[in-house]
């Protein structure tokens, strides 16, 4: 019978050998297995660095499941239906931030819905869509729903500014606010961010000040803004520290808005004209 050449090693704990890092260089698959660094490892399949030290990565646990939630979509441009349809589970974005009533809120971007999660650090975590209404709709099969804004089920963005979110969806610029009411409850505001009061108006302003002044000093032009239909056409007028007795002129402000990017192609956009000094007339 032939003997076994296999080596049997011994696996006592005197005949261990201890090595310390100090300064882990992460892993190194570029160089030879037998000549990577000693601060290096050549493989750190389910291990992580963290905290100073390697430890084995945890594995998955379903910690909770969002249940398909039935709804109607609610439309950009108030063309509703009542078609009733059922979101999707699948995780797009996820963000923590401060809101305006002084309280941190967790937003998660699930499906083609926007939902607020509540009950996090308890085992209870509940998740619930971001709805239009307080008010239910009749769907097509004759039962009660909530109209939602619908967005695009793939991976989103969002920022956080003023103690908003500014929520990037594919399809629609969002803001979301939480505010408190008279009764110091929170409220929740969910709209678009296009022709909304936060919407900044490109300005363009022409100043007429003192005599023989600089010409290209006197405008200023807002680019343009295509989240709104407006734009500000503002005409100032005022005084100056070189400004003497004989050409001291009054102060005044004219500001004129006027939509020049129409939604209906049909209507005439808005004429206007705004007398400067006697000269003449801008149409």
């Amino acid at each position: 019978m032939k003997r076994s050449s296999f080596r049997h090693y011994n696996l006592n704990q005197s005949n261990r050998q201890t090595l310390t890092i100090k300064a882990f260089g992460g892993v190194d698959f570029t160089t030879p297995k037998f000549l990577v660094d000693s601060k290096r490892a050549i493989d750190l399949l389910n291990f992580v660095y963290k905290d100073g030290v390697i430890q084995k990565r945890n594995g998955l646990e379903e910690r909770y499941r969002v249940k398909p939630y039935k709804y109607i979509a609610k439309s950009f441009d108030d063309n509703d239906t009542n078609i009733v349809q059922e979101n999707d589970t699948n995780f797009n974005g996820l963000w923590k931030f401060l809101a305006e009533d002084g309280q941190e809120h967790f937003i998660a971007h699930i499906g083609k819905l926007l939902y607020t999660i509540t009950n996090i650090d308890n085992e209870k975590i509940e998740f619930s869509p971001i709805v239009y209404s307080p008010y239910p709709v009749i769907g097509d099969d004759n039962l009660s729903y909530y109209q939602c804004y619908e967005f695009l089920n793939y991976s989103s963005s969002a920022f956080v500014g003023g103690n908003k979110l500014w929520f990037l969806g594919g399809n629609k610029y969002m803001c979301l606010r939480f505010l408190k009411d008279a009764n110091n409850e929170s409220i929740i505001q969910f709209f678009p961010v296009e022709d909304s009061d936060f919407t900044p108006i490109p300005t363009t302003t022409i100043s007429i000040t003192y005599k023989n002044s600089i010409a290209n000093r006197r405008a200023s032009l807002d680019k343009t803004n295509l989240l709104t239909m407006w734009r500000k056409n503002k005409l100032i007028s005022g005084t100056s520290k070189n400004e003497n007795e004989k050409t001291r002129t009054e102060f005044f402000e004219y500001t004129l808005d006027a939509p020049i990017v129409c939604k209906n192609t049909k209507k005439d956009m808005a004429n206007f004209s705004v007398l400067i000094e006697e000269r003449g007339t801008i149409e």
